[in-house]
């Protein structure tokens, strides 16, 4: 599959200085998913989701966008649904893994790559219009937690409800 990700403005957490948490607005994020699917029963499929997503707390003024990459194990429990000419099937799943964070070049102290988790509820479903194409929409609640390297440390918190449209392939 091949999606396009929508994530609706949320918040942003953050720990600059161990001193507590702050929080501010998290802008809209936008980006793209890739992923394969692996039967494991009729009912439940597991395989791997790669994400990326550009995002950037919702401040004035703007400051420049921030990027994640999200490999996941998504494990997801599905309903198949088959009738004379079109199949259904829908979903509740759970996509947990590793995040990769950039920040964008205004971010003060703070170099390279962060490295932290994710976790989400999604619901969605898809429907194959011939056994090779379909399309699919899903919709639900990410969090992603990451840390960065700096002069102290830098925790992030990322929570946002998703929408994700794309493309069902099949071999």
């Amino acid at each position: 599959m091949l999606g396009f990700h929508h994530g609706f403005s949320g918040n942003v957490e953050f720990d600059p200085n161990s001193n507590g948490l702050a929080s501010t607005a998290l802008a809209s994020t936008y980006g793209f998913n890739l992923r394969g699917d692996v039967p494991v029963e009729r009912f439940l499929v597991l395989g791997p989701l790669f994400q990326f997503g550009s995002w950037r707390p919702d401040v004035s003024p703007a400051p420049s966008r921030s990027y994640y990459i999200d490999a996941d194990l998504y494990i997801r429990a599905r309903l198949p649904i088959a009738t004379n000419s079109t199949n259904f099937q829908f979903w509740l799943g759970v996509p947990i893994g590793l995040t990769f964070n950039i920040l964008g070049s205004d971010a003060p102290n703070v170099s390279g790559a962060g490295l932290g988790w994710n976790v989400g509820v999604m619901g969605g479903g898809a429907v194959h219009f011939t056994p090779k194409f379909g399309l699919f929409a899903e919709l639900g609640w990410i969090q992603h937690k990451m840390t960065h390297d700096a002069e102290p440390n830098l925790y992030l918190r990322l929570a946002q409800w998703t929408l994700n449209v794309g493309f069902v392939f099949r071999e």
